[in-house]
């Protein structure tokens, strides 16, 4: 016992006389840690938004993406013209998936320099040059312990599964995108430019392809279900715009779902499966997407990154479809799809609490008397009374009005025919007539 107290003295009168030694052993102890988190982060935020095919949250690349949105909003802003802040928000995308790939290489690069000075006697400055140098595998400066080696050659073996990974995620991007811009293209000669669900009846009708509707529709379903597959997985998707200000994949979706919605509310005895499908997977896709775009959230749940991660208090189901059909049954069908294919919003539940749904359409009866007084001259076929049609026609549309709206005014896209308002007052752009240049014509 006498001789360990000589020793704790001992000890204790070095750390005392040094209290700039044990600072520095603190503060390179606690940024070594600080390293591994980001370390931590970005390696799961890569693999959350590269690797794993589901739609899983990163809170980095959403604060990347929020950030940039910010940004490329409040510069369209200044523009008055929709054209304008077409060409602001056409940047969006772009920037947002260049601004992500820095971000992971920024965070690994300061991440491992952090790792370094921890365990290091060196300055913060050349433990940037040592962390650059091993990731980016130059091998211009190497460390000259075994722990400092240690973290070289973990970073030199990260280094280049980074840049291999982004070099297969690009083209998987943009390869996603043209294959979603094909069928919005194909559409902006048939259903007009913008589209618009009346328009494209009208023009078909005109056309005399009338026939054709249910293979439209099944393409449009299919087309509907790979949307909301690949935009979920990468949400950056949806911020990249149609190679022209005048087309953009919601309102192309918009209006095939109006005219599905018209075809069944109009015609008793036009078959009408496709029709339905496409209700039901588009009805999916914008709800699903709306909830990972950003609903607006309530209470604790709006804070950033923790607001994500909060469970609700009670479990919340899914929403029942009510798309009428013409028996129980098939109704009865409608809602178990719709029950099985829904998104799985107990993932979602910090944006699915701010999700205040109306459950009643908010488009008029005197614009559907005018879009129908229209079809009428094109020669869209009709067989049930329109007051009954109107009913049919407003519950069908509820069931998707509000996520497609929710999601026409979060991105600013094209003011066309009934899609909703947008965040600054915009004039609706509509498509050329059909019928008004028909009259033009014969007169």
């Amino acid at each position: 016992m006498g001789a360990c107290r000589p020793r704790l003295g001992a000890v204790l009168t070095v750390l005392a006389s040094e209290p700039l030694a044990l600072s520095d052993i603190a503060s390179r102890t606690g940024i070594f840690i600080i390293g591994l988190i980001i370390v931590t982060i970005s390696m799961i935020s890569l693999l959350r938004t590269v690797i794993v095919p589901r739609p899983l949250r990163s809170s980095l690349s959403g604060l990347v993406m929020w950030v940039v949105w910010g940004i490329t909003r409040g510069i369209s802003a200044l523009r008055r013209g929709y054209a304008g802040r077409d060409q602001v928000l056409a940047w969006t995308g772009p920037i947002m998936i260049l601004m992500m790939l820095l971000t992971w290489l920024v965070g690994f690069l300061v991440g491992y320099a952090m790792l370094i000075y921890g365990i290091s006697g060196m300055e913060f400055g050349q433990a940037m040059r040592q962390s650059g140098s091993s990731l980016l595998t130059l091998g211009f400066a190497g460390g000259s312990t075994e722990d400092q080696t240690i973290i070289d050659f973990v970073a030199a073996t990260t280094g280049p599964i980074i840049i291999a990974m982004l070099i297969g995620y690009l083209p998987t991007i943009f390869q996603t995108y043209l294959e979603r811009e094909v069928l919005v293209t194909t559409l902006s000669t048939v259903g007009g430019e913008p589209s618009w669900g009346p328009e494209f009846l009208a023009r078909v009708a005109m056309a005399g392809t009338y026939d054709q509707l249910p293979l439209l529709f099944a393409q449009w379903s299919e087309w509907a279900a790979r949307l909301r597959l690949t935009h979920m997985t990468y949400p950056t998707l949806m911020y990249v715009r149609g190679s022209r200000a005048n087309r953009h994949y919601v309102v192309a979706l918009l209006s095939m779902l109006d005219a599905a919605a018209l075809r069944i509310s109009l015609s008793k005895t036009d078959d009408r499966h496709d029709a339905y499908r496409l209700l039901l997977q588009g009805s999916a896709a914008f709800e699903s997407l709306y909830l990972v775009l950003g609903a607006p959230r309530r209470g604790r749940h709006r804070i950033p990154i923790v607001g994500d991660y909060i469970p609700p208090k009670e479990p919340v189901n899914a929403t029942e479809s009510h798309i009428p059909a013409w028996n129980e049954d098939l109704r009865a069908v409608h809602a178990a799809s719709a029950a099985d294919s829904s998104f799985a919003r107990s993932r979602m539940h910090a944006m699915q609490l701010g999700l205040d749904r109306p459950r009643t359409a908010t488009l008029t009866r005197d614009q559907f008397d005018r879009a129908i007084a229209m079809m009428q001259q094109a020669g869209v076929e009709m067989d049930r009374d329109l007051d009954e049609a109107w009913e049919m026609f407003r519950n069908i549309r509820k069931e998707y009005e509000f996520p497609a709206y929710g999601m026409a005014r979060k991105l600013d896209v094209v003011p066309a025919p009934w899609s909703g308002p947008r965040f600054r007052q915009t004039e609706a752009i509509w498509p050329h007539s059909a019928v008004a240049m028909r009259g033009r014509r014969e007169s």
